[in-house]
């Protein structure tokens, strides 16, 4: 056999053994269930309460960690706990009833699986540390000629002790050929955990709302985030810090410079049942120190309810105020419904 038929031969095992160890070789994970079953494959995440473990021949599978009784895995994962505490470790049984080993550089710490509330892989694929849904929301009356369009979605990338995320709401009304409002919001975030239930983020983006007469809003904005409950079913948490922005209303190409408080409260709450339901509701004041007597209030509430896996239905409101609109013949507030169809990975 010629010399550079061999080297190809072995070049091409090589790598299906490579392939072959990266894929099966990752699926070293054991769970213990309460039943006394033990199940082997690869821990996805755990969130709100909810473990998502791939099993081979079965797929991805989830259940309530109310289910387990131990968990064992050599590989690191990013914890947090209840009472706020991150820890970076792997994961050993323990002799105790529902209680897990995580095993520390130079320690080892006992912890009931209950206060497991955010489990995730350190990975070292930019792609498996990458998650997202995407919504998709149409409404049309042939009557009124009147169509609405929303589309929705996030992007997470996690990294130890932060996380960004890349999020858009498209809101349009059309009227025949026209647009008769729009609502587009596109923000960045970068959040990063600080110490025990206290956490610091930057974001940065730009809004439109046309029934407020906003053409454009470009924004930066610093904030303090404090969690006050972050269980395995509700996320409650207080956000105060500065926003600066530059506004631009409808037709006028003359910018406003502003600078404006930022005081939010947000809530998420996370039920497995049948169907899984996921509801998130926020209330953010904007008072601008700027203009004297300017507000802003945004609130909005998603809520979604999965139909099978990963593939959801959800309902949208949002509510939009401002005291002194940029342009004087806008309206001073704006709500809208709509009901989506989405999808969410990873």
């Amino acid at each position: 056999m010629p010399p550079r038929l061999t080297v190809v031969r072995i070049l091409i095992i090589t790598f299906f053994v490579y392939i072959a160890v990266s894929v099966f070789g990752q699926k070293t994970d054991t769970i213990v269930h309460i039943n006394g079953n033990i199940y082997t494959g690869e821990i996805k995440r755990i969130s709100y309460g909810i473990v998502t473990f791939k099993i081979d021949g079965m797929g991805t599978i989830k259940y309530e960690m109310d289910k387990v009784q131990s968990i064992k895995s050599q590989k690191y994962f990013e914890i947090k706990l209840s009472n706020g505490l991150y820890y970076y470790g792997t994961f050993d049984t323990s002799h105790f009833r529902r209680k897990v080993k995580v095993l520390l550089s130079e320690r080892i710490e006992l912890v009931d699986v209950n206060n497991l509330i955010e489990v995730y892989p350190i990975k070292k694929n930019f792609w498996l540390r990458v998650s997202g849904k995407f919504d998709l929301g149409i409404d049309f009356t042939k009557g009124s000629g009147i169509g609405n369009f929303n589309f929705n979605g996030n992007i997470e990338y996690r990294k130890r002790k932060s996380y960004y995320q890349f999020n858009w709401t498209n809101n349009t009304t059309t009227q025949g050929d026209s647009i008769n409002s729009a609502k587009v919001d596109i923000v960045l975030n970068y959040e990063r955990y600080i110490r025990n239930k206290w956490s610091a983020g930057v974001r940065t983006g730009a809004n439109q709302n046309t029934e407020l007469g906003l053409d454009l809003r470009l924004f930066l904005a610093a904030s303090g985030i404090w969690d006050i409950v972050h269980n395995n079913r509700n996320r409650l948490y207080l956000e105060g810090g500065l926003s600066g922005n530059r506004e631009w209303s409808n037709g006028d190409t003359i910018a406003v410079n502003n600078l404006e408080m930022i005081l939010s409260t947000q809530y998420r709450l996370f039920k497995f049942t049948n169907p899984e339901i996921n509801i998130t509701t926020g209330l953010t004041f904007f008072p601008n120190l700027t203009t004297n007597g300017r507000l802003r209030i945004e609130y909005n509430l998603n809520s979604k309810f999965e139909i099978f896996h990963d593939f959801y239905v959800g309902l949208n409101y949002y509510y939009s105020f401002d005291s002194k609109p940029i342009s004087a013949t806008a309206s001073h507030e704006d709500w809208g419904i709509t009901t989506t169809f989405g999808y969410s990975f990873h």
